[in-house]
């Protein structure tokens, strides 16, 4: 008799953890829908530094690295250029030079 006990009492503790990982499972899902993804609100630009890590993967040469950092160097300066001249078209659309306004 107590050996039916004692098997009813396992079965039991099987079925409670059972249940309990179930439900933990649940909670982990449920939070993972509520919380914002990391890429979520993250700029559309990368840093220069992330842009010269993803596109430096594999190099073997040190001349190979440089060139795509001045690559990049020089793309980043452009789309500031260009950025500031498009701020400046939206911040004074009538004047076409800066100075002659």
């Amino acid at each position: 008799m107590e050996g039916r006990r004692e098997d009813a009492l396992v079965k039991q503790r099987l079925q409670a953890r059972e249940e309990y990982q179930r439900q933990k499972q649940i909670l982990i899902n449920e939070t993972e829908k509520a919380r914002p993804s990391a890429n979520r609100f993250v700029g559309q630009n990368d840093s220069m530094e992330e842009s010269l890590k993803n596109s430096t993967v594999g190099l073997v040469k040190l001349e190979d690295f440089q060139q795509r950092r001045k690559e990049l160097e020089e793309q980043k300066i452009r789309e500031a250029a260009r950025s500031n001249e498009l701020k400046y078209v939206t911040i004074f659309p009538s004047c076409p030079l800066l100075f002659s306004c």
